[in-house]
């Protein structure tokens, strides 16, 4: 079933005014509230089978599609966020009770262990672990930095079918030329990888600038180099 973005969340509560907004309502070129003139963001919208289902959406047809699952019933692409839970011992006076931690997003990567280091070092209103602020801030993130109407024509207002193929080509063209998937390196292997590329640069420079010199040379010197 097909509905407008500005439809998505209609009466969600907004989580800045509280009782003040009646409820979310899209405006329909701005991406604010009718209601209390706060973002989209700011409403407590999307849940996480409609945030997997966008970037499903985003990953579809690229070379990320090993991110993605298509659910037998509808073929709907599913992004398969990786969520991290981590268990933590903590010594008490008669037992040892178990702390857990679950992180809602983490980098898919192979390595976990260099994952949770990742996500320990951002900052703590930023991790993104499950009921908290950093949780609510991913989400935050990903409406604002990924509407649904900016990839799927189904999701906007009355397009004509000229929009619509137009729209389809860009989307087609931004998943070909733009997207990328961030890896997770330790400071040292990127620094590594850096002075790598640097060597590389400063020796072709250092070719062309004697391939320079060669080329200045008189015949006759020339000749004295053989």
């Amino acid at each position: 079933q097909m509905g407008l973005g500005h439809e998505q969340g209609f009466g969600a509560p907004c989580l800045k005014c509280k009782d003040k907004c009646e409820g979310f309502e899209l405006h329909f070129w701005r991406k604010i509230c009718r209601n209390c003139k706060c973002g989209q963001e700011e409403h407590d919208i999307l849940t996480s089978n409609e945030e997997d289902r966008k970037v499903g959406k985003l990953f579809e047809d690229t070379k990320y599609t090993t991110l993605i699952a298509k659910l037998k019933n509808d073929g709907i692409p599913m992004y398969k966020r990786n969520v991290m839970i981590l268990t933590n011992p903590v010594p008490a006076k008669k037992n040892i009770s178990i702390n857990t931690v679950t992180y809602e997003w983490a980098p898919p990567v192979q390595n976990q262990t260099l994952a949770r280091q990742y996500m320990q070092m951002l900052p703590k209103e930023k991790q993104p672990v499950a009921g908290s602020e950093g949780a609510q801030y991913r989400k935050k993130q990903l409406a604002k930095q990924l509407p649904a109407h900016d990839q799927d024509p189904s999701k906007c207002h009355e397009l004509s079918p000229n929009e619509v193929k137009q729209m389809e080509q860009f989307v087609k063209k931004y998943k070909t030329e733009a997207l990328g998937v961030g890896d997770v390196k330790l400071p040292g292997e990127v620094e590594m990888r850096a002075t790598e590329k640097s060597n590389v640069k400063n020796g072709d420079r250092g070719a062309s600038a004697a391939v320079g010199a060669m080329e200045d040379k008189s015949p006759d010197q020339k000749a004295s180099q053989y």
